[in-house]
């Protein structure tokens, strides 16, 4: 089995002359799953690490709670767009904010 890009069905540049000078070169990757052996390189495999070696670790302190889950920004987005639908003039009150 060939393992080739097929060719694109229809000309980009032909059709959207503009995005011409924006081509570039790019290079396509098709991973497949296999067995590295322990010579073999790491990328997308097993990671050989020496065994005497320790890990590296980050030893920088780092504040907590810093993210949000994406439950909240999605509930927070839900609250100010009912909010902005229901008075324009004022927008959200400041416990809605």
């Amino acid at each position: 089995m060939p393992r080739t890009t097929p060719p694109r069905p229809l000309d980009v540049e032909e059709l959207f002359t503009e995005l011409a000078a924006h081509r570039g070169t790019t290079t396509r990757l098709h991973p497949r799953p296999g067995r590295p052996e322990m010579t073999d390189s790491s990328v997308g495999g097993p990671l050989l690490w020496p065994a005497g070696e320790r890990w590296p670790v980050c030893t920088q302190a780092h504040p907590h709670a810093r993210g949000q889950r994406p439950a909240d920004i999605h509930r927070q987005r839900q609250i100010l767009a009912a909010a902005w639908q229901r008075d324009l003039s004022t927008g959200p009150a400041d416990d809605e904010r």
